[in-house]
């Protein structure tokens, strides 16, 4: 078999007792033959999948931003069509959120451009090795209002410990890159994507401004020394914790959340800075808000600091959503799957029986 013509690291690791060539093959027994061939197989697929992320950025850079995002967003429309549980979820999570506070004509629109913003996410990150650069990132919109960026950079010149929070809201996947670029030398906290090649290729493009990734696997570690060096850490702390979690309110509804952000920030005495990146006018434009900054002397005059700074940061997320929810994840089981499943359920029993 010629493997001259694919790429050689298809072929490594693989059957260590075994070389699958023209001189043993005959051996093999046909099963093991099956199961190599199945992996080359996933192997050259995830291969073929990474070239052509890479030769869709490099397009997408081509035909520039406005054009990208509108293909982007004609396609993740077309999917948000097609995946019923996905839309039916999204539009119930965002009823049960919203339902006070938007007209209920407008639940449809805003959880279908919620998941189109979540699909231009990618583009934003094929388009920010070509477009993001020390002197050019202002030019996006890259640059953090004053007098935050100077009360940051003064802080790590002092090595004041600061825990910056953001949401699965707007381009959240390009935070790590403007603050290495406003000069905030941050470690951020990511979860690995399964496709070890496109985690590598996202790797490599949100730590192109310097910043440091901490996969979570050791996040509890790496976290805890760098704020205990004075040091700035990165989370997005928009998750429901069932087990041991803090019972809370998110946008009106019930849910659960760590402790964890409160603890560290109390621990280390450091201020919380909750911040998002909002995208504007649908092309490769964001604006940086600060919603709050606690500060640690104001939490240590409470009785329960954890629990004041626990409340306020989510405060300051739902002022941050609300002021543009299309771009929020509605369809993120932002408040556990046992919620997401029971506030569906009505939704689809519904649209099975439209007559009842």
């Amino acid at each position: 078999m010629n493997h001259g013509l694919l790429p050689k690291f298809l072929f490594a690791n693989e059957l260590d007792d075994y070389r699958f060539d023209n001189t043993l093959g005959d051996e093999l027994p046909s099963c093991i033959k099956r199961a190599h061939m199945k992996k080359l197989l996933i192997r050259a697929i995830v291969w073929l999948g990474n070239l052509h992320r890479r030769a869709l950025a490099f397009f997408f850079f081509l035909i520039g931003p406005r054009l990208a995002y509108r293909l982007t967003g004609w396609g993740a429309s077309l999917m948000y069509c097609l995946l019923d549980l996905l839309r039916v979820r999204s539009e119930a999570q965002c009823r049960a959120a919203l339902q006070s506070r938007v007209p209920a004509e407008e639940i449809p629109r805003i959880a279908e451009k919620s998941f189109i913003n979540r699909a231009r996410n990618l583009t934003d990150l094929m388009l920010a090795p070509y477009l993001l650069r020390p002197k050019t990132y202002e030019r996006y919109g890259g640059r953090i209002p004053e007098p935050h960026r100077q009360e940051l950079l003064d802080g790590q010149h002092r090595r004041q410990p600061t825990i910056l929070l953001t949401a699965y809201y707007g381009s959240f996947d390009l935070l790590p890159i403007f603050l290495g670029y406003n000069g905030i030398h941050a470690a951020v906290v990511y979860r690995a994507h399964e496709n070890e090649g496109f985690d590598s290729y996202r790797r490599k493009i949100r730590s192109q401004s310097g910043s440091e990734l901490i996969p979570l696997q050791v996040a509890a570690i790496r976290l805890e020394q760098v704020l205990s060096t004075g040091g700035t850490v990165a989370i997005l702390a928009d998750h429901h914790v069932e087990e041991r979690g803090m019972p809370v309110t998110f946008l009106g509804i019930s849910t659960k959340v760590s402790r964890s952000i409160g603890l560290l920030a109390w621990r280390y005495e450091a201020n919380v800075v909750v911040s998002a990146i909002r995208r504007l006018n649908n092309t490769f434009q964001f604006e940086i808000v600060l919603a709050e900054v606690i500060y640690y002397r104001e939490a240590a005059g409470h009785a329960d600091p954890v629990t004041f700074i626990t409340h306020r940061y989510l405060r300051a997320l739902e002022e941050i959503i609300l002021k543009d929810p299309t771009q929020y994840l509605w369809a993120h089981a932002r408040w556990g799957e046992e919620y997401s499943r029971r506030v569906t359920a009505p939704t689809e029993s519904a649209q099975e029986n439209p007559g009842v």
